[in-house]
């Protein structure tokens, strides 16, 4: 079973975005993906209670095929990001939470802590755009946490340094990294596994932002074995999110 970790669903403005699950589920047979992990993009940039309803919705039109990160677009609210949280795990099923967020807007500061925590006890794994330096700060505090570095560094925020990302996923066990990013670096993929080892690896794609086939490519076509590809691919994933396959 192929499982795409990193998707966005949902419309917006600031990125020329619009698309509904249908459209992400079309896009998905024709790469052979069998599951979306979704975030909507006005919970993400706008309304987090507003996005997130939508999400539920999509969901429930694609049952099968659609999977839910609640998400919030800053770590500020307070009980009301915990409360949200808890509503969207147990009246919606979904079944991890993603943090939008920018080296100037960082979620490395006392506010995150506690939806760490409480992320940690539903076993909510956390999705988030952060630096490797970031990422010491979370796992720092809370090392049980079970955190995705989005785009493994690969981006600009972390200046593209994955190669660090690797160095500081090897001091934390429940720091997974994340293989969608706009670089299609050599061996990058093979790096990670290597290093970290399969089950610290999701596949995603970035999917409506980026073009997945390059995505899809260079985790499909590396000289990873079919155990491995397996495990990155969907396995993961899945299993962080307790979700049968």
């Amino acid at each position: 079973m192929i499982v795409d970790g990193h998707v966005h669903i949902g419309k917006s403005t600031r990125l020329q975005i619009d698309i509904d699950g249908e459209g992400l589920v079309r896009i998905a047979d024709s790469l052979g993906i069998d599951k979306l992990c979704c975030t909507d993009l006005t919970a993400l940039f706008y309304d987090m209670h507003e996005g997130n309803r939508l999400l539920y919705a999509e969901m429930q039109r694609f049952p099968d095929r659609i999977l839910g990160y609640a998400s919030l677009h800053s770590t500020r609210f307070g009980s009301e990001a915990l409360d949200e949280i808890k509503r969207c795990r147990n009246d919606y099923g979904m079944h991890g939470l993603k943090i939008y967020s920018t080296p100037e807007m960082s979620i490395a500061e006392s506010a995150v802590i506690p939806i760490l925590e409480i992320c940690a006890e539903l076993k909510m794994p956390i999705l988030a755009h952060t630096t490797p330096s970031e990422c010491e700060y979370i796992m720092g505090h809370v090392p049980e946490v079970n955190f995705i570095m989005a785009h493994a560094g690969g981006q600009p925020f972390a200046n593209g340094d994955w190669n660090r990302a690797i160095m500081v996923a090897q001091r934390f066990p429940n720091l997974y990294l994340d293989t969608a990013c706009s670089t299609v670096d050599s061996s990058f993929v093979e790096a990670c596994v290597n290093t970290l080892g399969a089950e610290r690896i999701i596949f995603g794609t970035d999917v409506p932002l980026l073009d997945p086939w390059p995505q899809m490519a260079k985790v499909a076509e590396t000289r990873l074995t079919k155990e491995q590809r397996d495990l990155v691919m969907g396995g993961n994933i899945l299993r962080l999110m307790g979700v049968s396959a």
